[in-house]
């Protein structure tokens, strides 16, 4: 490793590109998401060609506001909105469509959903969170539409390029699928897309997480947000973990492994999270530390000081 070479200059002295960076440049200052559920359903709940729910996913699919899902949305963003105006003096906002997957049916609701959206208060732009498998034509072209004239992000859950531990996870879909998706999303030009991505699975490599910051480099995705496998009540990954057959990695683990990640992941790609966290304390099997909102992503941060490194240590740009 080059001695001379230095930590680029990423925001608030990160050793990481933070998303809250990449809102900066878009927007002039910070941007808040404001979440709302939509979506009651997903193809693996549903049970399309034989599959199972996600061994990993609750009743609540990935919804971190459910006790307001039942509102209509627009009532669920001015609820949403006007907490994070009061905590944070926010002054502008993202719709962040969250829970479960939010291009699974419903297609002619959805393009009235998202304009209803964009036409709130103070709001400039949304963020839609799907699946590798559930971007038909229709929802492209919606997308196609919409980031025209708005900002558009869109979060794939990825999970893993690996196949077999897709299969573990009963994702439903292989990794060829998720990168057709990402050049899907890709050749709508105006489209940010986020892959998130699941470290400490089962029979995971420092070779694979390395291969997987490359390959997500030069697909050129705007934006990562990373959570580690944790245990969550009244899943199948409980019974898993009664039974002893998974155990969870610990912080000190899965810092090592982010690091991996971001040494040879492209500069230039926002960080969205590091870490799950545990938003249904009560919720929470196993690792304790997924309930601490704040530390692990400290835990992180001085990791990376302490061992001299940061995003893109290892990348490099090579012309096509």
């Amino acid at each position: 490793m080059n001695s001379m070479m230095q930590v680029p200059p990423f925001e608030n002295g990160k050793r990481y590109r933070p998303l809250s960076q990449h809102y900066k440049e878009c927007f002039g200052e910070k941007v808040y998401k404001v979440s709302v559920s939509v979506a009651d359903s997903c193809p693996n709940r549903e049970g399309h060609n034989g599959m199972s729910v996600c061994i990993f996913c609750d009743e609540w699919g990935s919804a971190a506001y459910h006790q307001f899902r039942e509102y209509p949305i627009l009532k669920q963003i001015q609820i949403n909105r006007e907490a994070i105006r009061k905590r944070y003096k926010a002054n502008k906002f993202l719709i962040y469509f969250q829970a479960y997957t939010n291009t699974f049916g419903r297609f002619k609701d959805l393009e009235t959903l998202y304009q209803a959206a964009l036409e709130e208060e103070d709001v400039v732009g949304l963020v839609v969170g799907t699946r590798p498998d559930c971007l038909p034509k229709r929802i492209l072209q919606i997308f196609k539409n919409l980031s025209r004239n708005n900002y558009l992000s869109v979060e794939l859950g990825v999970q893993t390029f690996d196949d077999d531990q897709l299969d573990f996870l009963s994702r439903g879909h292989d990794s060829a699928t998720s990168i057709k998706a990402i050049q899907k999303l890709k050749s709508l030009s105006s489209v940010n897309i986020c892959v998130h991505l699941m470290f400490g699975l089962p029979d995971e490599t420092d070779a694979q997480i390395s291969e997987t910051a490359q390959l997500l480099s030069e697909l050129d995705v705007d934006g990562v947000k990373l959570h580690n496998l944790h245990v969550l009540r009244n899943t199948t990954l409980e019974k898993l973990f009664n039974e002893s057959k998974f155990s969870p990695i610990e912080l000190e683990e899965y810092s090592r492994k982010v690091a991996i990640f971001l040494e040879n992941l492209s500069p230039k790609i926002a960080v969205h999270r590091l870490s799950a966290v545990a938003s249904r304390w009560d919720q929470l099997v196993a690792p304790a530390w997924t309930r601490e909102k704040m530390r692990p992503t400290q835990f992180i941060d001085d990791y990376l000081a302490a061992n001299e490194t940061w995003q893109g240590r290892n990348y490099s740009f090579i012309e096509s």
